[in-house]
């Protein structure tokens, strides 16, 4: 019977098959992060005011990232950048003309700040931006989130990314 559970679990243990779904299922972006890194990201930088407003610097700097972005519904952006300092540092966005909305996570794919920029009104003017409940935000976040996990898999931008922003 000793033998019988030691042999179980020697193969629970080494099955690679397990552990990267375990890993995986543990760290939902960390595909993302890799590809973003490696294949697919381009050099660019988060502007001072974004980097300080989500957390990432103590004051006013640019933080150089690597992203995936692409262009979708004819004006609207969307993106995947990961702080070439930290790696644990994941800025999602999604800017329309009139919206710009940033999720701060992590490879685990935690929700941890939320900005949000909006054109006044009448359309004149700056933008407005305050910080939002991540608690308000989950349903919105967990569709960015999946959008890039799609990436991830297939370097294309799948049904998840094309959704309207409320």
């Amino acid at each position: 019977m000793r033998r019988v559970l030691v042999l179980i679990l020697a193969l629970i243990v080494g099955s690679p098959s397990w552990t990267q779904e375990a890993k995986s299922t543990q760290k939902p972006l960390a595909l993302m992060v890799r590809r973003t890194l490696g294949d697919m990201g381009k050099d660019a930088q988060m502007p001072p005011t974004l980097s300080h407003l989500l957390g990432l610097t103590q004051n006013p700097h640019i933080v150089a990232v690597k992203q995936v972005a692409a262009k979708i519904a004819g004006t609207d952006m969307i993106g995947f950048n990961v702080s070439v300092k930290n790696h644990r540092d994941i800025v999602i966005f999604r800017e329309t003309p009139t919206v710009r909305t940033y999720f701060l996570t992590s490879p685990e794919g935690v929700l941890r700040k939320v900005i949000e920029s909006r054109k006044s009104v009448n359309g004149a003017g700056d933008f407005e931006t305050t910080e939002l409940r991540s608690s308000d935000q989950k349903k919105r976040f967990e569709k960015e989130r999946q959008c890039w996990m799609d990436v991830a898999q297939t370097s294309d931008l799948s049904s998840s990314c094309y959704f309207a922003l409320n």
